[in-house]
């Protein structure tokens, strides 16, 4: 069975207690240019939104991971985990490890070892006593952990594609990993897969949207009141 990897490592985006400004390193343009881009907007609105409750839920949002459709940035699929920092001068804003990666989303969904991996390197820059330098070596000498043994690229033959029923061709092979896709697919034309093991708000949970969840729902990812937000 084949395996998808790259060989680029992770690489961060946002703001560390350590550090008096934005940093980045790592990653592609366009996949910094998409988290940038969302995490302020959301940001943005989910204070508006949640006025006077924003600053306790957002720093003590959960931690969210990520596995982002390569339409997304235009390149490759983008994997990741996401937390709640704050800069030295205490100004707030995400502190995201991620990584470029070759498989389908759905790949780094079904298969997440590698997410215990981005957490603890997101985690580590609140720590006490942390030191940037030796974070980065670590991050530079990180064992892999995101090989994929899934398939994804069966053909799935239906006899009749306009059926209220899915029907497939018999004795074509099917395997379950293409159909997943194939289903997903029709239903999003960029599947995005989240999901966190919560908090006091929010029970362990997981969703898939099509492209980045939306900027006005977002707060629900911060208070688990997903049915306010419209979801």
């Amino acid at each position: 069975m084949s395996t998808d990897s790259v060989t680029l490592g992770w690489g961060y985006i946002g703001k560390i207690p350590t550090k008096g400004d934005f940093i980045k390193h790592g990653l592609a343009k366009s996949c910094s240019n998409v988290l940038h881009d969302w995490q302020q907007a959301v940001m943005a609105v989910s204070r508006e939104q949640l006025q006077q409750r924003w600053q306790d839920l957002y720093l003590n949002a959960p931690i969210w991971h990520f596995a982002l459709d390569a339409a997304i940035s235009g390149e490759s699929t983008l994997i990741g985990s996401m937390i709640p920092s704050v800069d030295a001068a205490g100004r707030y804003f995400f502190f995201t490890v991620a990584r470029a990666v070759e498989a389908p989303a759905v790949a780094y969904w079904q298969q997440r070892a590698w997410s215990e991996d981005s957490q603890t390197l997101a985690l580590a820059v609140l720590e006490d006593g942390f030191v940037f330098e030796e974070w980065q070596h670590r991050l530079s000498t990180l064992e892999e952990n995101i090989a994929v043994s899934r398939q994804f690229n069966g053909e799935v033959a239906l006899k009749h594609p306009h059926s209220e029923s899915l029907l497939l061709a018999e004795y074509t092979p099917t395997d379950a990993d293409s159909l997943l896709r194939m289903l997903l697919n029709e239903k999003f034309d960029k599947p995005c897969f989240w999901w966190t093991d919560g908090n006091d708000n929010m029970e362990p949970m997981a969703f898939i949207c099509d492209g980045m969840p939306s900027i006005g729902k977002y707060a629900a990812m911060l208070d688990g009141e997903w049915a306010k937000w419209n979801w």
